[in-house]
């Protein structure tokens, strides 16, 4: 019997981010997933021209038919409409299971420019200006908002970007730090490390495992997706039954395959060590 786990997350047409690729890279680590729509994206690998948000009642009819099948341990979250939405979904999923683990990716901002959570990242809710003291506020809530929703989760895979617009002007791997001794640990992408792109960082208990991009002689190519990849790959080594620390570094290891699998945004996932 093969491990489940359950992906909530969006729908990519090219397969390149999304339930689609988090499926695929589950698959290709022998872990099955269900998959539950958050969003219906018009895109490709390049452009993201449309979103369309399914309901969030739709969304956790989805979860409900999904666990009337099968009991999952393990779920991994991708985009959702905004952070309140997040946490609605992950409050619903432990109605079913309050055991389940969650690996939340908290997709806040794509590549391609488009803004998932309003508030974070410039998109809206901002403050005019002479308005400090209700911007203030609202980054206070913001925050307190982020660590509740933090403390529901097994662990959080966001880049240092997406620190940076979750604590604007404060330094990322202290927040990291801080938030690891009290809430989830949080594995810190680090393809956007503003001194050392590749180095990503485990924090758990406040305590830093850092692991360092392969200097192997393999040249990366920007890949599609590679985010949601990552998340997914630590997800299934998990449900596999690994320690957080073997998980990660196999899920780097996984990635990094991926990012040097083909010369185009869409990566080509391993099964068995052979790429598929």
């Amino acid at each position: 019997m093969r491990p489940k786990v359950l992906v909530i997350a969006g729908y990519d047409p090219s397969g390149g981010a999304g339930v689609l690729a988090d499926i695929k890279t589950l698959e290709a680590h022998g872990v099955y997933g269900y998959g539950v729509c958050t969003a219906m994206t018009y895109q490709n690998e390049r452009e993201i021209r449309r979103i369309e948000w399914m309901r969030e009642s739709d969304v956790l009819e989805q979860i409900d038919v999904c666990f009337a099948s099968a009991g999952f341990e393990w779920v991994k979250m991708g985009i959702t409409a905004s952070m309140a939405s997040a946490a609605a979904i992950i409050r619903h999923v432990h109605k079913h299971n309050p055991a389940a683990k969650v690996v939340l990716d908290p997709v806040i901002k794509a590549s391609s420019g488009a803004t998932f959570w309003a508030g974070v990242a410039g998109a809206g809710g901002g403050s005019a200006s002479g308005e400090v003291g209700d911007g203030v506020a609202r980054g206070n809530e913001r925050a307190a908002a982020w660590r509740e929703l933090a403390a529901e989760c097994f662990v959080l895979t966001p880049n240092w970007e997406e620190v940076g617009w979750l604590y604007p002007g404060e330094e990322v791997e202290e927040r990291c730090r801080e938030l690891s001794r009290t809430g989830s640990a949080i594995y810190l992408k680090g393809g956007h490390h503003p001194r050392f792109p590749g180095r990503d960082i485990l924090w758990s208990q406040g305590e830093a495992t850092v692991m360092e991009a392969d200097k192997g002689s393999d040249i990366v190519y920007p890949k599609h997706g590679s985010g949601c990849v990552l998340a997914s790959a630590l997800t299934a080594g998990l449900a596999l039954g690994h320690a957080l620390p073997l998980a990660s570094l196999r899920a780097k290891q996984y990635t990094a395959e991926f990012l040097t699998s083909n010369k185009s945004l869409l990566g080509w996932h391993r099964w068995n060590g052979c790429i598929s």
